[in-house]
C-alpha cells in the first residue's frame, strides 16, 4: 500500500474511534448531590470519557480524568457546559455532560478566587465566540483549533487573568511516565510525535492549586 494511503487511512481510523459514544449513564441521587452543590457559571468539570484516544490521555497523564469543560449558564433547568469536543466546541447540559463519564467519575472545581459576575458573562462571551471552532486532534496549543484543555484554560485566563493547568512540551509529558504509550502516540501522530509541541492537559487542569472542590465523584 502507497505510505500515503496507509497514512490518511490511519487518521480515518483514529478519529473514527474518537468519536466512538460512551455513556456513564449517571444515577439520579448522584445527579441530586450535583445539584444541591449550587454550580455556578464559571466551574470547570471534570470527566473521564472512554474509548482509545480519551483513555490514553488519561493513561498518559497518569489521571483518572480525559476530558474538561466550563459552566457558562443556566438554562432551562439545567447548567449548560462548553466544551471543545470532536468536531467543535459546543454547549451542553450539565447533566448530560456528566451523563457520559465512565463509571460515574467527575470533579466540578471553582477558581479559589471567583469570578465576579462581569467575569462569568467573559467567560460566557468567549465560549460563544468560539462556538463551532474545530478541534485540534494534535493538541497543539500554539494551533489555531483547540481541544478540551485549551479551550478551559484561555477562557478562564482571558475573563479573569487566571491560568490553570501546566504548559509543557509532549517530550516533557511522554517521559515524565516510563508506561506512557508511546506505540500509539507514534500511531496517533502517523510515525513522528512532535516532541518539542507545546500543550496541556485536563490533568494538570485538575492538580491546579488555584482550584477548590465542589463536589466530586472519582473514586
Amino acid at each position: 500500500m502507497h505510505p500515503k494511503i496507509h497514512s490518511c487511512l490511519t487518521g480515518g481510523l483514529l478519529f473514527a474511534t474518537l468519536c466512538l459514544p460512551a455513556r456513564g449513564n449517571l444515577d439520579e441521587h448522584t445527579y441530586s448531590a450535583v445539584v444541591a452543590s449550587k454550580p455556578e457559571a464559571g466551574d470547570i468539570v471534570f470527566v473521564r470519557i472512554a474509548g482509545p484516544i480519551f483513555s490514553r490521555v488519561a493513561d498518559t497523564t497518569q489521571s483518572w480524568t480525559s476530558h474538561v469543560g466550563i459552566i457558562v449558564d443556566y438554562e432551562n433547568g439545567d447548567w449548560i457546559v462548553a466544551e471543545s469536543g470532536v468536531p467543535f466546541v459546543r454547549k451542553t447540559p450539565l447533566r448530560r455532560f456528566l451523563d457520559r463519564s465512565e463509571g460515574q467519575k467527575f470533579s466540578i472545581r471553582r477558581l479559589k478566587t471567583e469570578p465576579t459576575e462581569k467575569q462569568k458573562h467573559a467567560i460566557l462571551m468567549f465560549a460563544d465566540s468560539q462556538l463551532r471552532k474545530p478541534y485540534s486532534l494534535g493538541f497543539d496549543l500554539e494551533s489555531k483549533k483547540t481541544f478540551c484543555s485549551k479551550f478551559v484554560h484561555d477562557a478562564v485566563y482571558e475573563a479573569t487573568r487566571q491560568s490553570i493547568g501546566e504548559v509543557e512540551t509532549f517530550d516533557q509529558l511522554l517521559h515524565r511516565n516510563p508506561g506512557a504509550p508511546l506505540q500509539f502516540w507514534r500511531a496517533w501522530f502517523l510515525g513522528f510525535i512532535p516532541w518539542q509541541r507545546t500543550t496541556i492537559t485536563p490533568a494538570s487542569e485538575l492538580a491546579s492549586p488555584l482550584l477548590r472542590v465542589v463536589i466530586e465523584n472519582n473514586a
